[in-house]
């Protein structure tokens, strides 16, 4: 199990913006093999905000088959089309060592 983290820094003016384009969009990730998990974390900062969009994989390689998918290209159209709104971003990737869910 893998969790990979896209932490992504937007400015004030844009928030509302980010905020509104991943919850009105289409979604894709619950089709892809090897898919476990998807939250969107938000952390205000001092000039702005900061998103981490974090999913989980069964594996490195279910998540790079999900980045080289056509489901990868749909649900990132509108960011290609439109522009981005981020700031920054930094794609972080961790290997699941220990977990625990409710009983």
């Amino acid at each position: 199990m893998i969790v990979v983290m896209n932490v992504v820094t937007v400015d004030p003016e844009n928030v509302a913006l980010f905020e509104e384009r991943f919850l009105t969009r289409e979604r894709l990730l619950s089709e892809a093999d090897g898919f476990a998990g998807f939250e969107l974390l938000k952390r205000e900062i001092d000039d702005g905000a900061e998103f981490s969009v974090t999913t989980h994989w069964e594996s490195t390689e279910a998540f790079q088959g999900w980045v080289r998918s056509d489901l990868f290209k749909r649900a990132h159209e509108r960011e290609r089309s439109q522009g981005s709104v981020a700031r920054s971003s930094e794609l972080r990737v961790y290997d699941v060592l220990d977990a625990e869910v409710p009983a």
